[in-house]
């Protein structure tokens, strides 16, 4: 058995709103030769700089990591001015270009992007700060009988070991590569499973809800003859519930932190800026992490709940 393990990102320059900063030339490169591209989904890039006063054996720039689920296994960066590598111990007061690259876990494969106005000033250690969250694929390879087809499943996990059970979440689409316009059809396909012929695909795995739908675009998909192909995507988001005992509740809409403050004194929904919708009192609903004003709604009367805290891999109870 054959696994490779690979990240979904933005192939569209990513911007990050803190000292000016902006992330771009996200990449995702596979030594399989998948490429990856996703469309309305929730991955993201946080950057930011920080200085300290520099001292004596220190480099002039530093790199601080952090990703939100199991994603990458090692990082590393390079610094350039004007297109040409800088070195990093001892690099001159002003703006450069940091390179970042992280190496994935699991099979052969890399992410890369650049962190732009990286600024160095006098006397000063410039901390450049990263927070990658994105989805995780896992794709396992598996040898047998197929009768001459290609064999293909999906699952969604919500976090590691936490099942998106919606049937309808994750079901495959297969695209002529390059050629977005017309799903083709496979052999056999019932749910989330099937077999199609020998070839290279686009294949289109579509999350979401009407409205809010992700798409995630794996391109350049080689499927041989008589393998199966387990395709897992992990959200490495959190889990959200209503715990509270208010039967009148409908659904849970989650807000960007600071709504609540912007809507005093009333409690409204609002369509263009709900992030995640969960409906029903019973039932859950993933969510990227973060920070967020949740809105009860009970029909004719709703409520705020201010500064919930969603996290990669835990659930999250709204009362």
């Amino acid at each position: 058995m054959k696994k490779i393990i690979f990240l979904i990102v933005f192939n569209t320059a990513m911007i990050i709103s803190l000292q000016s900063q902006s992330v771009t030339n996200y990449i995702c490169k596979l030594d399989n030769g998948i490429t990856v591209r996703t469309e309305q989904c929730w991955n993201h890039v946080w950057a930011s700089q920080s200085n300290e006063a520099l001292k004596a054996g220190d480099p002039s720039v530093s790199l601080s990591v952090r990703t939100l689920g199991d994603l990458t296994s090692s990082s590393a960066f390079k610094l350039f001015s004007a297109g040409k590598e800088v070195k990093v111990q001892g690099a001159k007061e002003g703006t450069y270009t940091m390179k970042v690259t992280f190496k994935l876990t699991g099979k052969p494969g890399s992410i890369s992007f650049d962190v732009e106005n990286v600024i160095v000033k006098p006397g000063s250690k410039t901390t450049v700060s990263v927070i990658l969250y994105d989805y995780q694929i896992s794709i396992d390879e598996t040898t047998g009988t197929q009768g001459g087809l290609a064999s293909f499943t999906s699952k969604i996990d919500r976090y590691k070991g936490n099942t998106e059970q919606n049937p309808s979440c994750g079901i495959p689409s297969f695209y002529a590569a390059g050629k977005h316009d017309t799903p083709l059809q496979p052999a056999e396909l019932k749910g989330k499973a099937g077999k199609i012929k020998p070839g290279t695909y686009d294949v289109l795995i579509t999350l979401g809800a009407p409205g809010k739908v992700q798409k995630i675009w794996l391109e350049n998909f080689i499927m041989k003859p008589d393998v199966s192909y387990n395709i897992s995507t992990n959200l490495n988001a959190g889990v959200v519930e209503y715990s509270g005992v208010n039967r009148e509740v409908k659904s849970i809409q989650m807000y960007p932190a600071g709504t609540a403050d912007k809507q005093k004194p009333g409690a409204a929904p609002d369509k263009n800026l709900e992030l995640v919708r969960c409906e029903g009192v019973a039932t859950t609903t993933p969510c990227p992490p973060g920070t967020y004003d949740v809105l009860l709604n009970a029909g004719t009367k709703s409520e705020w709940r201010k500064g919930i805290v969603v996290k990669t891999g835990s659930r999250t109870q709204v009362k």
